[in-house]
C-alpha cells in the first residue's frame, strides 16, 4: 500500500476515533460501537479496513476478538503519528475518552454486547 492510499484509508473521522481509543486500550467491535455511538455493522466495516490496512492488529481470544492499535508495524510508526496528531481537544476524542473510561469501570471484562443497535 502506497502512503497516499494507507492516508486515504485513515482519513475518515470515524476511523480515526477508533484509532484513537485502540491507542488506549484493546477494544471489541460491540465496545467501539458503543462508545461511538455507532451501528456495530458501520463500526465491523471500519474495522476490517483498519486492520486490512496493518493499522489495527487483533486479538482472538475466545469468545471475542480485541483490537489494538499496531503501532509497532512495518509502516514506520505512521499509525502512531497519526494517533499523536489527534487533537486532545477535539470534543469527539474527548467524549469517546470519557466513554472508554465508562464502559471500563461499569463493564466486567468478557461481557458480550448487550444492547443490539
Amino acid at each position: 500500500m502506497t502512503l497516499v492510499s494507507r492516508l486515504r484509508t485513515a482519513a475518515h473521522l470515524d476511523r480515526l476515533r477508533i484509532l484513537g481509543l485502540c491507542a488506549h486500550a484493546d477494544l471489541t467491535v460491540c465496545q467501539l460501537a458503543d462508545i461511538l455511538d455507532l451501528r456495530r455493522d458501520r463500526v465491523v466495516r471500519h474495522v476490517r479496513v483498519l486492520a486490512r490496512a496493518g493499522f489495527l492488529g487483533c486479538n482472538e481470544q475466545r469468545p471475542w476478538r480485541s483490537y489494538y492499535l499496531e503501532a509497532g508495524g512495518k509502516d514506520g510508526g505512521l499509525v502512531q503519528l497519526l494517533v499523536d496528531l489527534l487533537p486532545h481537544t477535539d470534543g469527539h476524542h474527548e467524549r469517546d475518552l470519557q466513554r472508554l473510561e465508562a464502559i471500563g469501570d461499569a463493564r466486567p471484562k468478557g461481557t458480550a454486547c448487550l444492547v443490539a443497535k
